[in-house]
Order: structure tokens, then sequence, then C-alpha cells
């Protein structure tokens, strides 16, 4: 290159660099909305429930336990572990933890092990038979059927079930309610 070239091309990287500076200096951190918690951008099926008509969406539920949220749960537990047989049309007493919306499917569903409980009983953890099967025992000591999940693996961890039971207690963010709620029955006086 002559001195001429070499001029002009070490000014128009020099303009380029300023304009990116420019550009790059009116930039804020933004709220995060429409991001995964990996920053990627949501599908807009994966938005889920307003935060206006859901507020407890973001792990701001009661609990206040930023992991009692249903992409944490999918993404750590119910996609990771659960899915290793409880998986489509096929899965054990028909528990299927695959999807978002497959997990949504357990909420007041009659437990195939225990009718009188739900699989899920949003609000209530403590009749919820998901809760009974990773703990091993309902809360008073009540025995399950079958045995402890998940199945041929280590407990999950009482952080984890924590999570669990504070998505729950916190209503399921994430999930819409069934619009025909089945009644509750059995087991009087647990909450």
């Amino acid at each position: 290159m002559n001195t001429q070239t070499t001029r002009i091309f070490f000014l128009a990287q020099m303009l380029a660099c300023m304009f990116a500076a420019a550009l790059l200096a009116g930039c804020e951190p933004g709220s995060g909305q429409g991001l995964d918690e990996n920053g990627n951008l949501l599908s807009d099926s994966e938005e889920g429930p307003d935060p206006v008509e859901d507020p407890g969406n973001g792990g701001g539920g009661a609990s206040g336990n930023p992991n009692a949220t249903l992409a944490w749960l999918q993404a750590n537990v119910f996609g990771g572990v659960c899915t290793q047989c409880h998986t489509g049309a096929g899965a054990p007493f028909g528990v299927d933890w695959s999807s978002d919306a497959a997990t949504c499917g357990n909420l007041l569903r009659p437990s195939g092990e225990k009718p009188e409980l739900m699989e899920i009983d949003p609000g209530n953890p403590a009749r919820s038979y998901l809760i009974w099967k990773v703990e091993g025992q309902g809360p008073n000591g009540e025995p399950i059927e079958l045995a402890q999940m998940p199945l041929a693996n280590p407990p999950l961890t009482a952080e984890t079930i924590q999570n669990m039971r504070d998505w729950i207690a916190d209503g399921t963010p994430g999930c819409q309610l069934p619009s025909a709620q089945l009644p509750h029955t059995g087991l009087a006086g647990m909450s």
C-alpha cells in the first residue's frame, strides 16, 4: 500500500471505532424482558403468561424464591431427571414431564398411585403427590406407593425439593390452571 492509501485506511478504521463507541455510549442495561436466563431471545411460545396477569412468573411469588419457576424446574429437574422415564404417552401412570405443557397438564390431575391426591395441587405442596414421591413419604410420614423418585438416581437435594415446594406454594407460576378445576378430595386437615 502507498502512504495515501494507508492514511485513508487508518482514518476509515478510526472513524468506524469512534462511531461504534458513540453508539455504545448511549446503551443502558436492559430489563431482560423477552430473554431467557441465558440472555437468549424467547420464542413466542416460550414467553408464558403475561407478568401483569401472573406476577409470580419470574419467581416473584410469595416465596420470593428465584428458582421457584417452571423454567428452572423444567431445565434442572423435570427435563433433566424425570424425563429419563416420564416422557410421552408411555410415561408411568401417564405422568409426563417432557415439556412445559406436559408438566402443566399434571396440575389438578389425580395421582395414578394415590388418587385422593393431585399430582400437583397448586398452592398446596403438602397435597401434591409429586412432593411426596421426591421426599419418599407424605408430610406426616404417610407411605408412598412403589419407590421414591427419581428412580435409579440419587434423591433430589433438599434445595431442589424446596424450589419445587415453593413453585407449588406460589401457585405454579408459568402454568395456567385448567378451566374446569377438579374437586379436591381426601386427606382432610392437610395444608
